[in-house]
């Protein structure tokens, strides 16, 4: 694939080929011989091109680039892929501490706004910043190139522009060179996506890193790599062997980092391990595809907590809820601590089942640390700072399911008329299937709303009827609108955000049961209750 363009300050080693034996003295010439300080790594394998970010001449975090898909990764899987493709050339940019947090947070965070630039006006996208008075970094993205704008209080105080804008750094004021920068791209439009946060912690396995360890990094995160690999790998192996057949998990490395000891821009140090010569990591087998199972009678579902907050609830009704840090998970919990593939809650004949899947830190369910534990209604699991809740409605909270859907990972609930489809009967409006369920919204405060025969107003005008806080929130955002025999369809009217129904942008939407409603950073549930 083509390599990405991203700013730099200079280019110190442009797509030479490093055997990874070498990376550690290549490492020790430039932040100790050269003194360079910051700066990135950039690796372009055939399907994608993997970061490394060094803050104060130490690893700091890794990011992947595939497509136009951007992750944050721990420093572990860098070198991973760096042993799957020993062959892939190899760059080192120098950069600025700023533009380096900027290229981080395109990396590690979800934008609050993305748009074209033939559909939106970059100067009014401008003036909303300088109006809000926020802090902000702006990326922009035309074919392989990549921008980034750092703002303080709503106004630009740093461009950093590819090669090819190198003429928008004369105009006069910042303001004008990102619009030049933007006006002069190709034809086909700039992808601008503007971050709200921006501020990003180091990787959980940055600590690793001290005057022990400095001049063998590749060892050190090859043998991280290898046990993460092992751990994930178990677990899946696991699931073709009876209870009886089952070896114990694998060794899980040391106890994983807290999030308590993250900070933006400080990397923690600490004592690592002393890892014997890793072989090369080898991807985990895939996993069979089980059948989905049948759940009869009321679906039960999980509600997660941190601390007393409530952060969603999950329906059972897939028949498996995963919990783990990888995005994938269907309970995705975004802390070191936590192993990529934690545990799993899934149905099994007529009992639901919590299993923990090898993981560093262990589940615990009411107290006590298990690796399979049938669950009852109440149950209290507990990964790491996170709470979870089993819930086993009665019969009359929620529709009998006689054959399992398959809802997609956004969705929170069970939608009783696809389910009612999937059986081969014509689908009910909801409150036709349900005549005791009242449409509700849960709104971001966790207060429920009756949806009643009138028309609702959401944005952040006073006169809102749900008022919504945001930079690109407009005064009169949204509407949700009686369609009659208890449905309800929600109508963007205007606002840069958008309004996102279970991830995907909408102009307008007839709400089911469990939708989930996304306007800027706030979040509404979309709820059939008693």
């Amino acid at each position: 694939m083509p390599s990405p363009r991203f700013p730099a300050t200079a280019t110190l080693l442009d797509a030479k080929i490093c055997p990874l034996v070498k990376f550690d003295l290549l490492f020790a010439k430039i932040t100790q011989e050269r003194q360079i300080a910051d700066g990135y790594f950039l690796q372009a394998h055939p399907e994608e091109t993997t970061f490394l970010f060094v803050v104060n001449g130490s690893p700091y975090g890794a990011g992947r680039l595939a497509g136009n898909a951007c992750s944050f990764l721990e420093i572990h899987e860098f070198f991973a892929a760096y042993s799957r493709h020993p062959e892939s050339p190899l760059s080192f940019f120098v950069a600025h501490k700023r533009l380096l947090l900027g290229m981080m947070v395109l990396f590690r965070h979800r934008p609050a706004l993305q748009f074209t630039t033939d559909l939106v006006d970059m100067q009014e996208v401008l003036n909303k910043l300088a109006a809000r008075g926020a802090d902000a970094i702006v990326g922009t993205r035309s074919g392989e190139e990549w921008a980034i704008t750092i703002c303080t209080k709503g106004k630009p105080v740093a461009n950093y522009f590819p090669a090819s804008g190198a003429e928008a750094l004369k105009e006069p004021t910042l303001d004008e060179q990102l619009l030049v920068y933007v006006f002069t791209r190709p034809q086909g439009g700039v992808t601008v996506d503007v971050y709200e946060e921006t501020r990003v912690a180091p990787a959980g396995d940055a600590s690793l890193v001290t005057r022990e360890t400095r001049g063998r990094l590749s060892e050190v995160f090859l043998t991280v790599a290898f046990r993460v690999a092992e751990e994930e790998a178990a677990p899946r192996l696991e699931l073709e062997k009876g209870p009886a057949e089952r070896a114990p998990s694998a060794a899980a490395p040391g106890p994983a980092a807290s999030a308590d000891d993250e900070e933006a821009f400080v990397v923690s140090t600490g004592t690592a391990p002393t890892p014997e010569a890793p072989p090369e990591p080898a991807p985990p087998p895939a996993a069979p595809v089980p059948a989905r199972p049948v759940i009869k009678g009321p679906i039960p579902d999980v509600q997660l907590f941190l601390g007393e907050k409530s952060l969603g609830t999950f329906s059972l009704g897939k028949g498996e809820l995963t919990i783990g840090r990888n995005p994938g998970n269907d309970i995705l919990i975004d802390n070191v601590g936590v192993s990529r593939r934690h545990s799993v809650i899934r149905w099994s004949g007529d009992r639901a089942v919590v299993e923990d899947l090898g993981s560093a830190n262990g589940t615990f369910v009411n107290g006590e640390k298990i690796t399979s534990h049938e669950l009852r209604d109440g149950d209290e699991i507990v990964v790491l700072k996170h709470k979870l809740i089993y819930r086993l409605p009665k019969e009359a909270a929620a529709p009998r399911v006689e054959v399992a859907q398959d809802v997609g990972q956004k969705t929170m609930y069970i939608d009783a008329a696809a389910i009612a489809q999937a059986a081969g009967k014509a689908p009910m409006r909801p409150e036709a299937a349900t005549p005791k369920l009242r449409p509700r919204l849960i709104l971001p405060d966790l207060k429920k709303l009756a949806l009643e025969d009138e028309e609702i107003t959401l944005g952040s005008g006073a006169d809102c009827k749900i008022q919504l806080s945001g930079m690109f929130v407009a005064k009169l955002h949204g509407k949700i609108i009686p369609e009659g025999e208890g449905q309800f369809r929600i109508v963007h009217v205007a606002g840069l955000a958008g309004i996102r129904v279970n991830g995907t942008k909408i102009s307008e939407h007839i709400l089911k049961h469990g939708d989930e409603i996304e306007i800027g950073k706030q979040k509404l549930l979309f709820r059939l209750e008693r």
